[in-house]
């Protein structure tokens, strides 16, 4: 089983009801200064828990939802399917970042969890897009998340929840690569009565990189980087002087 498929099944009964210590609760939006009469992109959806969060954030708004992973992509058209005030003016596009359609014009982008699954080559495509699309003032929101770069972690309980008669339990951990990826471990229990009755295992490799790595692809001349706190940089679009002239 993929990771995408794990986290289509146990996801949802690990992080739902949201909890007051769940990131989408504190995404730091007025910092951030989304443009929202323009569309707003999220990068990488997922299930579509933080495309509901920004939904809701900006009634208005029209929403790019880009999830190339067909699994968790069927999880977040349901979602939006389901809420009338989304559905009319929120697109699910399933190829990834750099090959999707995107509006010619756009107020921001959130990026959260993602930078570290996308090579150099493709790193340095992203940016480049970006700076097509995005507005001078428009941001890319960006979870100051690198794919475990700082070294290893061992095996821990990361999150855990009951439905019914069972408890799901979700173990993490991260080995650091020769080749600069980090190998990440979910093991997914399933207990009734206090035994395992199920397991379900998946690795992935995403990059193992550090900020300063990030940080010094982004092109300096497009962008500028404001840390907005412990979790978050805004990558905000400068204007392309270029144009001005």
């Amino acid at each position: 089983m993929s990771e995408y498929e794990a986290w289509a099944e146990f996801g949802d009964a690990l992080r739902l009801p949201v909890k007051d210590t769940d990131f989408v609760t504190d995404i730091p939006w007025e910092a951030a200064d989304f443009k929202p009469e323009l569309p707003l992109i999220d990068i990488g959806s997922g299930s579509g828990l933080t495309t509901v969060t920004l939904g809701e954030r900006y009634p208005e708004a029209e929403i790019v939802a880009v999830e190339p992973d067909w699994v968790m992509r069927s999880l977040l058209m349901l979602r939006i399917a389901e809420r009338d005030d989304l559905r009319p003016r929120t697109t699910v596009l399933p190829e990834s970042i750099l090959d999707s359609w995107l509006p010619d014009q756009c107020g921001g982008a959130l990026l959260f969890n993602v930078i570290y699954f996308l090579g150099e080559r493709q790193r340095e495509a992203f940016w480049q897009r970006m700076a097509r699309v995005l507005v001078p003032g428009a941001p890319v929101l960006m979870s100051r998340s690198y794919g475990a770069g700082d070294g290893p972690v061992e095996r821990k309980l990361s999150a855990s929840a009951t439905m019914g008669r069972q408890e799901y339990q979700r173990w993490f951990a991260a080995t650091p690569l020769d080749d600069g990826r980090v190998e990440i471990t979910n093991d997914y229990l399933t207990l009734r009565d206090g035994e395992v009755v199920r397991e379900v295992s998946t690795r992935v490799r995403p990059y193992g990189l550090s900020e300063d790595t990030i940080v010094d692809e982004i092109p300096v001349g497009s962008f500028g980087i404001e840390e907005i706190d412990d979790r978050y940089l805004a990558v905000r679009r400068h204007p392309d002087l270029r144009r001005r002239r």
